[in-house]
């Protein structure tokens, strides 16, 4: 094992109480995580409860209250801040962090937009042209753009960020499409649901369209989106994870149906136009129960710590070396369910390449 192959491993606090929040960062700050990820949503996708803070505020708070762990988004979108508002929140994260902002970022999805009255038509191409600009308004003295959505003349941005030549960039791609440009502007790979198998095939098409575009493969960090539990047992775990992660994969009809031949009765939730309501979820969990338990077992890591140890290294083999954790569990199980990932899963691959490590002459 080469220093390259080591994992990281990050926490996604995703859409709970502050002080839940608060507790989690801290305890991933003082044990060895690598990150803590903010998913930036007005509403939860929740079965109950649907609060949500905003999640760039939250991370410059958690700034104050960390010290090492990289912060970012899972993901952000090109359609509620123009690009040099998006800009001058990151590097602003990033002077609080003192340089451990990730902007992570995606196309965007109807939940978040839609009734809310915010506009995105042509959502790739609009984060396309998006980080061409935010990337100069962050390395160029002044910026100069016209574009299809953006015009931007004599555009001074001070102060720059920290991180030079400027924050990561992680782009949430899953199509072609999302992934060259990927290839081609960013730091960082950051999908979900996704099998070990297509991982492992779409981070070798990202690397080939980095290397067309000039740059070296290895400067794109393969992270991933995990909903994950642990639990003592593998029937615990089943008994607590199966809901949520059907619901999830409900997100992905098409998915659903090329992988394991099955059709949703109502194919609506797809990800990119479900619309959370009360009403909405409630149909949308009267359709999941049939979803096959082999898809839930093909594209999530679940189960007791062996269970969960196995599936991490399906992931790790494919090429994955950044996971950001997010833990299917209520706010009340968070702290305990963290602390039993750490103690009992993380810490095996930590002694695994310390092991390793020490090997090496």
């Amino acid at each position: 094992m080469h220093v390259s192959d080591n994992i990281k491993f990050g926490i996604c606090p995703n859409l709970y109480p502050i002080d839940v929040i608060y507790e989690s960062a801290l305890y991933a700050d003082n044990n060895g995580f690598a990150s803590v990820m903010m998913g930036d949503h007005l509403i939860a996708i929740g079965i109950k409860r649907f609060d949500c803070l905003e999640a760039w505020n939250t991370l410059s708070a958690l700034a104050v209250k960390t010290k090492k762990v990289k912060l970012g988004t899972c993901v952000t979108d090109p359609h509620r801040r123009p690009p040099a508002v998006l800009a001058q929140t990151v590097t602003t994260l990033d002077i609080i962090s003192n340089g451990r902002a990730i902007l992570g970022i995606g196309p965007g999805e109807a939940m978040n937009l839609d009734p809310y009255g915010v506009t995105w038509k042509r959502p790739v191409s609009r984060m396309q042209e998006s980080l061409k600009i935010i990337k100069s308004l962050w390395t160029k003295e002044m910026t100069d753009y016209n574009g299809d959505f953006f015009s931007l003349q004599e555009a001074i941005f001070e102060p720059k960020p920290i991180q030079q030549p400027h924050p990561p960039i992680w782009i949430a791609a899953n199509s072609p499409r999302t992934m060259k440009i990927t290839g081609e502007l960013a730091d960082g790979w950051f999908p979900l649901n996704i099998s070990p198998e297509a991982y492992k095939e779409k981070l070798t098409f990202i690397r080939k369209h980095a290397k067309d575009a000039g740059r070296s493969p290895e400067d794109i960090e393969p992270a991933l989106f995990m909903y994950t539990l642990v639990a003592p047992t593998s029937d615990e775990a089943i008994e607590r994870f199966e809901l949520p992660a059907k619901m999830l994969l409900a997100f992905f009809p098409r998915l659903l149906k090329e992988k394991f031949g099955y059709t949703l009765p109502n194919e609506k939730f797809n990800a990119a136009k479900f619309i959370v309501t009360p009403s909405n979820v409630k149909e949308l969990l009267s359709q999941v129960k049939d979803i096959p338990m082999e898809a839930v077992e093909k594209f999530f890591v679940f189960g007791s710590p062996d269970e969960c140890i196995e599936g991490i290294e399906k992931f790790k083999k494919a090429g994955t070396r950044h996971f950001a954790l997010a833990l299917l569990v209520p706010p009340s199980k968070l702290m305990p369910t963290l602390k039993m990932y750490r103690e009992k899963v993380i810490a095996y691959f930590k002694e695994s390449t310390t092991s390793s490590l020490s090997s090496i002459p």
